[in-house]
């Protein structure tokens, strides 16, 4: 950061005598935040320094709304480069006439009109906190900012949306903006784009951009925001002077920014008998910048000696997440008391980046009584623990709140939980006593509990929950309707799912999307392919999710090739859920060498890539061939992997393959079989005429009781090779299992008739006719 430098060459260790026989201690990054702080605070000047946040990105991203959030959680002046230069607009002064016609034009406003806009706000204005929004958006803007201003900025925020989406919302959004209209959004887009991407890269390069993903509810996104300014925050709250800001900034960097960057763990020299004078030489140094300096007083950069002879090192987010719980261990071992602050801002980093055994170790941290009394801390730590799957733990922090009933946040945290889990009941137990407790639900209760009522697949609840969504007014939600069609689509009432569809006023994107994947689950694929036009002629651009849904449903060949190319037409193609889709299909329709075509030109394949490919060769050699291919890339099988390969081995004979392949299952990849796996294991032994060895498979080798397609595999391979006794044990079991599958009947006939045994024929006809088949 900008203010970080001049401070810092204090505090380097020196190699004159001065320094003989004295002690040094040494700081690291997290040991300046939590020891001596507020001693070193003292000596540090009042004068307050401008802290700078750039927010960037699109019209129609969403910053400025975002803006007003920041604002209002952490006291930022906002200025907004856009409203300063309409302000001059309607002004009628001859800047004004000529921003307007620039504009009209799709062009940049003079970097030198809108920084001296910028520098009469943050002049007039007594907070130090400003929050610039819409600036710079280009090379030109910066170079001018920083030299009229004499300042970067401290934070530099990217709200990265898709160019549909930012055309959409500033088409509805109605402000009266003589430059809304469509034409004029895409010029401004394509404007933006080719301007502003320089300027991303050089305070990326930087390690100052922190990029959002605007794309959601407000609140979601702003969930991305808080983590970025809970450190500055820190800083003000419990006075840190600006070079231990500036090194909480580093680390905060470390946590948020994109995996692979240059972090640097400093140690530090000090001595207490140079402070004196240390003080002295800064007093002299501000000074003389004074003396030096523009219309605001910034300090100006210079080169860090913290660098000189230097090497950095890599190191991930989780590595430097690492780092800090660790200091904070030392810390709190050594006495020092962490402020609840600090927990919940590491909470929230832990939950960003899912790890839950930080997670874990800060919740030793916290005290009882402060984990009891704060809604905060607890709620997060809840979060953290149900989103990683922890849900007794999660559970275990909801039942010793003490305030639990203050919000819907920790209880929707554990209804979430219990879903993710396929715990439908459990979730849905939760909801009920949520509502006995009094606890008003919010918009994202409901998703929550509907989620649980898809899983059920109990209508009957899910409309109970409806019923709910209408009395607690969230009726015209478009967050929660989305829900109610997709719990009604899996509940199997697509009629209703249709229903609330057209009952939707702004359909979003999701909207199309649950439709689309309901009729598509229900087999209607005509029906599927009229809402794929419609999303289309409503001017929604369908994105991966809806293309990939369409192309799993498609039976047609040629509707498959015409789906095909109008994704190529839309450049669309080498995304990887829609050429994993496509694989798929033409494997499905027995075009493999087209799905070989695509398989090897996708640059970075994943699981679900090499699941398609093998399970598209299930009856060729190549299967086995792209598995090992699939290993030595580096790429981990999972579950659905073994399947496929396992199936491969079946048909194709290899009966030694397969054993192989099953025991490097559970002993290399620890994956525990499922029912598909027994299915294929006795399929490969079944289709061999291996039938005791697939008979004991099943009654002495499963962990638990064998289903409809374990045993059905062992009565199809009974039926083939006339194995009578193991073949009635499988017909009873099915049966039981499968009471109306009168394909279980058959079989067994089969096998009856073709050992001779006519009266065993009749019998089993009978027993048929006597279950209605």
């Amino acid at each position: 950061m900008w203010r970080r430098v001049a401070s810092l060459s204090s505090l380097i260790s020196s190699s004159n005598s001065s320094f003989h026989g004295q002690a040094a201690c040494r700081l690291t990054i997290w040991e300046s935040l939590t020891t001596g702080i507020a001693q070193q605070a003292k000596g540090v000047s009042k004068e307050k320094t401008p802290f700078i946040t750039f927010v960037l990105g699109g019209p129609g991203s969403g910053k400025g709304t975002q803006c007003i959030k920041i604002v209002e959680t952490f006291g930022f002046t906002h200025l907004s480069a856009g409203d300063l230069l309409r302000q001059e607009i309607t002004s009628n002064s001859a800047d004004g006439a000529m921003i307007l016609n620039t504009i009209k034009e799709g062009r940049i406003v003079p970097s030198e009109v809108t920084v001296k806009l910028i520098q009469k706000e943050m002049e007039s204005n007594d907070n130090h906190k400003f929050l610039i929004d819409g600036f710079p958006r280009s090379e030109e803007n910066r170079i001018a900012f920083e030299r009229i201003i004499g300042a970067e900025p401290n934070i530099v925020l990217f709200f990265d949306c898709p160019e549909e989406e930012m055309v959409k919302r500033v088409l509805n959004r109605n402000q009266g903006r003589v430059d809304d209209n469509i034409d004029t959004v895409r010029k401004r887009l394509k404007v933006f784009e080719a301007l502003n991407l320089p300027v991303i890269n050089y305070y990326s390069q930087r390690g100052k951009l922190y990029t959002i993903n605007a794309v959601g509810t407000v609140d979601e996104i702003f969930e991305q925001v808080l983590p970025v300014f809970t450190a500055s925050e820190l800083t003000f709250k419990i006075s840190i002077p600006p070079f231990l800001s500036a090194l909480l900034s580093l680390t905060m960097v470390a946590l948020l920014q994109p995996p692979s960057f240059h972090f640097v763990s400093w140690t530090l020299s000090c001595s207490s008998k140079s402070k004196k004078s240390e003080k002295q030489k800064q007093l002299k140094r501000k000074q003389i910048h004074q003396s030096k300096s523009t219309a605001l007083p910034f300090r100006k950069s210079s080169p860090t000696p913290l660098l000189i002879n230097h090497k950095p090192f890599t190191q991930t987010k989780l590595q430097a997440l690492d780092a800090v719980v660790k200091d904070l261990e030392a810390s709190v071992k050594n006495g020092m008391n962490i402020t609840s602050e600090i927990f919940s801002s590491l909470l929230e980093t832990c939950y960003q980046l899912k790890s839950i055994d930080q997670g874990i170790k800060i919740h030793n941290l916290v005290p009882k009584t402060l984990l009891r009394k704060n809604t905060g801390i607890s709620s997060k730590l809840l979060r953290l623990y149900a989103s990683c799957g922890h849900i007794e733990s999660a559970h275990q922090v909801f039942d010793e709140m003490s305030k639990r009933n203050e919000s819907a946040f920790p209880w929707n945290s554990l209804i979430s939980g219990y879903a993710e889990l396929g715990q439908y009941e459990d979730a849905l137990a939760i909801y009920f006593q949520m509502e006995e407790e009094g606890v008003e639900p919010d918009r994202y209760t409901f998703p929550r509990a509907l989620k649980a009522c898809a899983g059920i697949g109990l209508i009957q609840i899910g409309e109970a929950v409806h019923r709910d969504v209408v009395r607690k007014g969230f009726g015209n939600d478009g967050f929660v309707l989305n829900a109610l069609i997709d719990m009604y689509a899996k509940c199997g009432d697509i009629v209703k799912a249709r229903r609330v569809f057209d009952n939707i006023a702004c359909k979003d994107t999701v909207s199309w999307n649950s439709m689309l994947t309901g009729y598509i689950r229900h087999g209607l694929l005509v029906e599927a392919l009229e809402v794929f036009r419609g999303m289309i002629r409503e001017g929604y651009e369908p994105d991966p999710v809806a293309m990939s849904t369409i192309l799993s449903g498609v039976w047609s060949l040629k509707i498959a090739l015409q789906i095909h190319g109008w994704i190529l037409r839309r450049g669309n193609e080498w995304n990887l859920s829609v050429v994993n889709a496509l694989i798929v299909v033409y494997s499905n329709h027995g075009k493999l060498d087209r799905a070989s075509w695509l398989f090897h030109r996708i640059p970075e394949p994943d699981v679900v890539s090499w699941n398609s490919i093998i399970s598209g060769h299930s009856k060729r050699p190549e299967a086995l061939v792209y598995f090992e291919q699939m290993v030595s890339g580096g790429t981990l099988p999972d579950s659905i992997t073994f399947v496929a390969i396992l199936s491969a081995c079946a048909h194709l004979g290899f009966v030694r393959d397969g054993e192989q392949l099953f025991s490097l299952m559970r002993k290399k990849y620890a994956i525990n079989p499922i029912m598909e796996h027994y299915a294929c294991m006795v399929n490969l032994y079944g289709r061999a005429g291996l039938i005791d060895e697939a008979f004991t498979l099943i009654v002495e080798r499963m962990e638990f009781e064998a289903g409809p397609t374990v045993w059905g595999a062992l009565l199809h391979a009974c039926s083939v090779h006339g194995h009578i006794d193991v073949g009635e044990i499988a017909a009873q079991n099915l049966f039981e299992l499968e009471p109306d599958n009168e394909h279980n009947f058959e079989l067994l006939k089969k096998i009856y008739s073709n050992a001779g045994r006519l009266e065993d024929v009749e019998r089993v006809s009978k027993m048929m006719l006597d279950r209605g088949l």
